[in-house]
C-alpha cells in the first residue's frame, strides 16, 4: 500500500479533516483516489508499449513529451520499472510503502496526462475509465493538494543547483532523491525502491 499525503485507500468523502473536499458533494463521494491512480498506471502501460516500438532514435524525444520530469532520464528502462513497482505497490495490502521524489514524478507526469485526457472525453469514455464518477470531471488541482506532500520535482534545474544546501533545507526541498529527479540521473535499484512503514503512516482521527 502506497503512503501519500493523505490515504488514498479511503474513500474521499469521509470525515478526515486534512483532506480538502470539492464544493460538488456528489463528486466528493464518488471519487476514489486509489482507482484514479490504478487505472491510470495501467493505462500506461499502452504509452509505454507505443514508445518501445518507436525507432530508438526518437525514444528521448517521447521520452520527455510524455514524461516531463521523470523522462529526463532518458530510460525507458526506468519508466517500465517504476510503473510496475507502483502497480504492484498499489496492491501491496500487507505493508505501507513510502514513496521518494522518484515515484512521485512519475506519477503526476502520468496523472497529469491521464486527467487531462479524462477530463477532454466524451461521457462514454470517461464511464468507461471511471465509472464510479458517472462522467463528472476529475478536479486535479484539488487531487494534488490532497495526496501530495509537494511538488518540488518540477522546479528548473538550473535555480535548484544553484541553491546552497542551507536555502534548499529552508526552503522544504528535502525529499528524498530530489537531486537525482531534477538533474535526469536514473535511479540505483535502492534510490527507486519503496521505504518499507513499521507503523501505521497516517493520524487516528474520530
Amino acid at each position: 500500500m502506497l503512503v501519500s499525503k493523505n490515504n488514498i485507500y479511503e474513500t474521499f468523502g469521509t470525515n478526515n479533516p486534512n483532506v480538502v473536499i470539492t464544493p460538488n458533494t456528489d463528486y466528493n463521494e464518488r471519487f476514489n483516489p486509489h482507482h484514479l491512480i490504478k487505472v491510470a498506471l495501467y493505462e500506461e502501460k499502452e504509452v509505454i508499449c507505443f514508445i518501445n516500438r518507436q525507432p530508438k532514435l526518437y525514444w528521448r524525444e517521447d521520452l520527455l513529451q510524455f514524461y516531463p520530469h521523470a523522462g529526463k532520464t532518458n530510460s525507458l528502462n526506468y519508466i517500465n520499472q517504476i510503473c510496475q513497482l507502483l502497480e504492484d505497490g498499489l496492491e501491496k495490502s500487507s505493508i505501507w510503502l513510502h514513496m521518494n521524489s522518484y515515484h512521485f514524478s512519475f506519477l503526476f507526469d502520468v496523472l497529469v496526462r491521464f486527467v487531462f485526457n479524462y477530463n477532454h472525453e466524451n461521457n462514454k469514455e470517461r464511464i468507461n475509465y471511471l465509472p464510479e464518477l458517472e462522467a463528472q470531471p476529475i478536479h486535479f488541482e484539488n487531487f494534488l493538494s490532497n495526496y501530495f506532500f509537494d511538488r518540488n520535482f518540477t522546479i528548473e534545474e538550473e535555480h535548484f543547483n544553484s541553491l546552497t544546501q542551507k536555502q534548499k533545507h529552508e526552503l522544504g526541498y528535502n525529499c528524498p532523491y530530489l537531486f537525482g529527479v531534477i538533474n535526469g540521473l536514473v535511479p540505483t535499484n535502492e534510490e527507486m525502491s519503496f521505504k518499507e512503514s513499521k507503523d501505521y503512516p497516517y493520524s487516528i482521527y474520530v
